[in-house]
Parts: structure tokens; C-alpha cells; sequence
């Protein structure tokens, strides 16, 4: 039942107060059926109205973003090496957990916009978040139905080595566990970042929609910061946080809390779902900022009798996803963000990892490095992008000049990643043991005797400055905790050649300009790339018509995943490989990389990353070539329907112009309107915002 409510409306900068007689679809409330897709029925919570207002959606769409982030692009990467120990999986059974997100979502991503576009957008967000809580506690299981962890301390010295255990492990069927919550959590981010970006769109001034898409994007990018650093604080704590055991995590047998992230943020994510389940359909008194969108779209999307059919069916399907690919302007847009995707999915995976390999950082001091650049970096250009288009409210050709100068200047940020600094010294790598005259491998006559196992790796560095495979292989004969004692293969000047668990550090380098210098143009990188991405989409929402831009996003965002985030770390991974210079074995075969030669994983980066940007570049300046807005004499404000400035009128007959957008017929080849005739309040509840509706009855202005 409708009700009456003095309702203040903030929307795009203005603010007056009005009685409004509401329809349930600009109530808050809870909906029972299917997220506003066939039959449904919204009980208004008339104490919950004053968050109908888009500042409100912002802010709840931005919790799911800052959850959606923590679990997938933080806490998840950061614990993956743990669940790869405590459920024995190789690095190729652990990649596909995070690949099985992206499946998810491509899988879904155009059902969601091409059928959730047209219906209750927050209704489908908010079952999406409710969807990513749930996988978040599925994800954490394991946890608590697996046996038991145990372990037992194992000796690796000379005439004592340790073994290598080669038998499969049925704690690997784990693994499905994995891959289930993370495909669940690919089909739940699906709306969160197409519908959710639309609604936004659709409910604010067009000028402050880059800003509020902006606010958005930019908390997502901020949820993995947070992820992150409370991934790598868990993990100092034991997977059972109850027990007390006589290991620290400097063990290799350490195991720390994976699984608390995920179980914690799964119930936040629940939580968060149900106000933004409670959103409208619409939010009251913006049915002006719909009205007056048609104004950028590329002249060719003004198709009335295309418009009218879009969606309609699951037929139309086919001609609807032609429709925007026929769009040059779309068409080019959506392949210079695949190519960003590229950059930034590889670099996510691989970017704290090459500070690590480059300036022989520990992994956690190149992780807080990382992280503090694409936080700063990736949430500053999301901001001043989507400030500036709403600042100076930009049109679509300044948004595409934007596009392709901003990879040209990202080019010289590239350059940093020529900056290398010296191999470590790592014995039978890329350094001579003591007396040898040349590098033959990691076994040498000092360790001949000792009866040691390549399969075994257990890093230690020397009190020479070098790191030896093993401490068998550096000849250690005892063990004192982390400490490895008479190590014949060490020629140093202490009293005893001794060694210590883990990788040798040179400080010569992670303390010098250069890890500066890289820090501030690597920043500078990631601003121009995330600004970029705030321009490209603000300008692929405009190059559309109206009621396409749910599935135009819908589109754009797989064609990212497809192009993008799905092969941008696999070809990362590939360079890093190829720039590989010692192999593992593990039970016969290759296993993960000893030492990276610096010198040519810098140059292969530097190149990829220039690469990448001119391409960018080129293909902007297409799209910014191809865009034709529509001529001049149909974009004044006499080419839409515009509300009255004293739109709430008391006339009945008349209310129902504000719902539902009466605009064109076409009339040649121009798009004037002609005005149609109010719709009933029947016709009218069950269309759509800026929807166009034919009508029988006669004419009238």
C-alpha cells in the first residue's frame, strides 16, 4: 500500500523536501519472490525510508565491494600458500582456486545483466552478497571436518637427510571444497559490479555518476588492502588457536590461521546483504537524471525500434549482444579495459612477489610495499578520475582524450621496471661453491658423502653470505632449533661455519634509491591505469543506450575477464618462469622456481608493460576516433522528456510522467520526440524507469 512521507531528496547535489506519494517500488522493505524477477510481493518498512536515497546505496554497495575485495583479491591470496601445506595440493591445484572465481563469473555475468538490467537491481546485488558471505564460510570447512594438522620435526643434516614423501594424500580432495566456494563467490560478485554500477548510474545526475562509481570502485580496491593485511596478521596465529605448540612460523611445519578470514567475513557479508536487499527499486525523485541520459550515446545506439524490443526475451538475446558490439566506440572501450585487466590481474598475483625476487625483500615487508602502492595508487586515480568527470563535468570526447594520453604517460612509468639490482648468491645456481672452479650444480665433492635429496628444499643461509640449497647440501653435520653447526661446505671467517633457516639478504639494494624510485613511478603507474578505468567505464555507460547499460557492463566486464584477469596472470607467470634460472624436483617432476635471474625479469616486465600501454593507447584512440555523439539539434533539452521544475503536482492524471520516461518516436531519420500519452498507474508500476511505452489513446502535449 502506498504511503505518504516527507522524503529529502539529495541527489547529485540538490536537496528540498516534498510529500511524495510513494509506489512500493521507491519504498525500502522486504520482497518475497524471486529478486523482483516474475512474481513478487514488497512489504514496505516505512521506518527504514530514510535510507532510500543513493548516498545510502553507495554506502551499502560499497561494504559488499570492500567484503567482495577482502575475500577474493586479499585474505585469499595471502593464505594460498598455507592451504597449499595444510592440504597438500601443488601450485597448479591451488592456481584454480582463484581461477574458479573468474569462471564463476563469466559463466553468469551476462544472465545477471541482460535479465537482472531490467528488474530489481538491488534486489539481485543483495543476493549476491548474501552468495559471497555463504562461500566465505564454505571456503573456511575444511577447517573444521578435516583431520586433524600434526607434524613431526624432521632432520636434514649430512648422513641424516631428510626424505621425500611422494604419496598422495587424500587431504587433496579438499581441494573441490575450494573450488566450489570460489565459483559461488564469482557468480555473487556479478551483480555487485554491473547492476550496482547501473543503479548508481541511473539514480544520480549524470555529471556526479563518475564520483559515485568512483567512491564505489575505489572501497572495492581498499577491501583487498584490508584483506590482505589481516590475512598476513592470522597467520601468525596457529590454526588452532586454543593449542600451544613448541614451533614458531619461522617453522617449516608452521600452519597458521587460514581459515578465520573467510569464516569472519562470510558472516559480515551475510549481515551486510540485508539492507541492501531492503533498497527500492528506484529511489524516489530521480526520474529526471534517467530522462536525460540519451544525450552521449553514440548515434548509431539511437535506435528507437531497437530500444523498444532490448530485452524483451531471451530471444532477442543474440541481436541484443550484437547491438553493442556494433558499437565502435563500445567495441573499443571494452578491449582497451581488457588490456588494463591484464595488467592488473598479472600484477596482482605477481606484483609483491617481484619486490621480493627483485629487492630481496622478506615477503611480508614486499607484500606491505605492494599493498600500500595499489591501495594509494589504485583507490587515488579511481578517486580523482571519478572526482574530475564530476568535477568539471566532462563529456564522452574529454573522457576518451583521457584514455589514450593516460596509457601514453604510463609508458614512462614503465621504464622503472628496467631497474634491476644483483643476484643473491645462491650456491650451484649462479654462484661456485668454495674451490670450485665452476658452477656444476647444487651437489659438490663437499656434500658427495652426505647422501642428500634434491626433492628436499630447505633454504639456508651461510654464515659466508651465500644460500645453500639445503642444509645437507651445504654440509651441516648438526642441528641446534634454526641453527645448522660444522657445515663443511662453508668457508667463512667465524670460528664455525654455521647456517640459518631461510634465504640470505642484501640490503645493499632494498635500501638504496632504486626500491624508491620503483616505489614512486610503480605508484604513479597504478594511478594512471585506475584513472583511466574510472574514464572508460563512465564513458561505456554514456556511448549506450539507456536501457542498455546493465548489459553493456555485463558485457564489458567478461570481455575483461575473458581478455583480462583470466590470462593476465597466466602470461605474468610465464615471464616470471622463463626468467627462471633453477628448478625444484618434486617426486620426478619440475616443481617451483629456485632463483629468478633479476636482469631478465626486469627487461621481460618493462617490455610486457610497454607493450601493453601503447596498445592501449592506439585502441582508445580508436574508440575516441569512431564516436559519434548525436548531431547537435536533437541534444538541447527539448531532445528528452525533462521533469517540471515543480514536478510533484497534485494533478493524478499527470503523476505518473515522473516514473516512466515518455520519449521518441522516430520521425525519419531524426529522433524528435513526440509525447505520449500519461500511462495508468497499472501500466505504469510494472515498467521500468526511463522505459518507453506505446500507447492507443490520443495524443496530447
Amino acid at each position: 500500500m502506498n504511503f505518504i512521507k516527507k522524503l529529502r531528496l539529495s541527489v547529485g547535489g540538490s536537496e528540498s523536501v516534498v510529500n511524495v506519494d510513494l509506489p512500493k517500488e521507491e519504498t525500502c522493505g522486504c520482497e518475497v519472490g524471486c529478486a523482483g524477477c516474475w512474481e513478487s510481493e514488497r512489504f514496505p518498512a516505512k521506518k527504514c525510508q530514510a535510507f532510500a536515497t543513493t548516498k545510502w546505496a553507495l554506502f551499502f554497495f560499497s561494504l559488499g565491494g570492500v567484503v567482495q575485495g577482502f575475500f577474493v583479491n586479499g585474505h585469499t591470496p595471502v593464505v594460498i600458500s598455507t592451504i597449499e601445506k595444510r592440504f597438500e595440493l601443488t601450485s597448479t591445484e591451488s592456481g584454480l582456486i582463484a581461477s574458479m572465481y573468474d569462471i564463476g563469473g563469466s559463466l553468469t555475468i551476462l544472465f545477471v545483466t541482460y535479465v537482472g538490467g531490467r528488474r530489481h537491481k538491488p534486489q539481485w546485488v543483495g543476493w549476491g552478497l548474501f552468495m559471497i558471505g555463504l562461500s566465505g564460510i564454505i571456503f573456511s570447512m575444511p577447517h573444521f571436518v578435516a583431520p586433524t594438522y600434526s607434524f613431526q620435526e624432521m632432520t636434514n643434516v649430512c648422513g641424516n637427510s631428510a626424505t621425500e614423501n611422494c604419496v598422495i594424500s587424500t587431504l587433496k580432495n579438499f581441494r573441490f571444497v575450494f573450488y566450489f566456494a570460489m565459483l559461488i563467490t564469482g557468480v555473487g560478485s556479478s551483480p555487485l559490479y554491473s547492476l550496482a554500477i547501473t543503479f548508481l548510474d541511473e539514480n544520480v545526475k549524470q555529471r556526479y555518476s563518475a564520483l559515485y562509481n568512483g567512491i564505489l570502485i575505489t572501497l572495492a580496491i581498499v577491501g583487498p588492502g584490508i584483506g590482505f593485511l589481516a590475512g598476513a596478521a592470522l597467520l601468525d596465529i596457529y590454526t588452532y588457536p586454543s593449542e600451544t605448540v613448541t614451533i614458531n612460523q619461522s617453522s617449516e611445519n608452521w600452519v597458521g590461521a587460514w581459515w578465520l578470514g573467510s569464516f569472519i567475513i562470510g558472516f559480515v557479508g551475510i549481515f551486510v546483504s540485508i539492507p541492501v536487499l531492503m533498497l527500492p527499486r528506484v529511489i524516489p525523485g530521480t526520474e529526471k537524471h534517467r530522462m536525460e541520459r540519451e544525450k552521449e550515446i553514440h548515434h548509431s545506439a539511437q535506435d528507437t525500434e531497437q530500444k523498444e524490443v532490448f530485452g524483451k526475451s531471451f530471444r532477442d538475446f543474440p541481436q541484443c549482444t550484437l547491438t553493442l558490439l556494433r558499437n565502435p566506440t563500445f567495441l573499443f572501450l571494452s578491449l582497451g579495459t581488457a588490456l588494463d585487466s591484464v595488467l592488473i590481474g598479472g600484477f596482482a598475483v605477481f606484483g609483491a612477489k617481484y619486490l621480493e625476487t627483485q629487492f630481496a625483500l622478506g615477503v611480508s615487508q614486499a607484500g606491505t610495499y605492494f599493498g600500500l602502492m595499489a591501495i594509494l595508487g589504485g583507490a587515488g586515480g579511481q578517486l580523482a578520475g571519478g572526482g574530475s568527470i564530476a568535477k568539471f563535468n566532462l563529456k564522452v570526447p574529454t573522457m576518451l582524450r583521457i584514455n589514450y594520453i593516460a596509457p601514453v604517460l604510463a609508458v614512462a612509468c614503465g621504464g622503472v621496471y628496467f631497474i634491476t639490482c644483483s643476484n643473491l648468491a645462491f650456491a650451484g645456481v649462479n654462484s661456485a661453491y668454495s674451490g670450485a672452479s665452476a658452477i656444476n650444480g647444487i651437489s659438490d665433492s663437499c656434500n658427495a658423502d652426505c647422501g642428500c635429496e634434491e626433492g628436499v628444499y630447505h633454504p639456508v643461509c651461510g654464515s659466508d653470505g651465500v644460500t645453500y640449497f639445503s642444509p645437507c647440501f651445504a654440509g651441516c653435520e648438526s642441528q641446534n632449533g634454526d641453527t645448522y653447526n660444522n657445515c663443511t661446505c662453508i668457508v667463512s671467517t667465524a670460528a664455525n661455519s654455521s647456517a640459518t633457516t631461510g634465504f640470505c639478504t642484501d640490503e645493499s639494494c632494498s635500501k638504496s634509491w632504486q626500491l624508491i624510485v620503483f616505489c614512486f613511478f610503480n605508484f604513479l603507474l597504478m594511478f594512471l591505469t585506475f584513472v583511466n578505468e574510472a574514464a572508460a567505464l563512465q564513458a561505456s555507460l554514456r556511448c549506450v543506450a539507456f536501457n542498455q547499460r546493465s548489459f553493456a557492463i555485463g558485457l564489458q566486464v567478461l570481455l575483461s575477464r575473458i581478455l583480462g584477469t583470466v590470462p593476465g596472470p597466466l602470461i605474468v607467470g610465464a615471464l616470471f618462469d622463463r626468467a627462471c634460472s633453477k628448478w625444484t624436483q618434486e617426486c620426478g617432476t619440475r616443481g617451483s622456481c629456485l632463483v629468478y635471474d633479476n636482469k631478465s625479469l626486469s627487461l621481460y616486465l618493462a617490455v610486457f608493460i610497454i607493450v601493453i600501454k601503447l596498445l592501449d593507447a592506439l585502441i582508445f584512440w580508436i574508440a575516441h576516433l569512431r564516436y559519434k555523439p548525436i548531431p547537435a539539434e536533437f541534444t538541447d533539452d527539448d531532445a528528452c522528456v525533462e521533469e517540471d521544475k515543480h514536478s510533484v503536482s497534485d494533478d493524478k492524471t499527470k503523476e505518473p510522467n515522473k516514473n516512466v520516461q515518455l520519449v521518441t518516436k522516430s520521425n525519419g531519420s531524426a529522433h524528435a520526440p513526440v509525447i505520449e500519452q500519461p500511462i495508468s498507474r497499472d501500466k505504469m508500476s510494472s515498467a521500468l524507469p526511463g522505459e518507453t511505452i506505446s500507447l492507443d489513446e490520443n495524443l496530447y502535449l
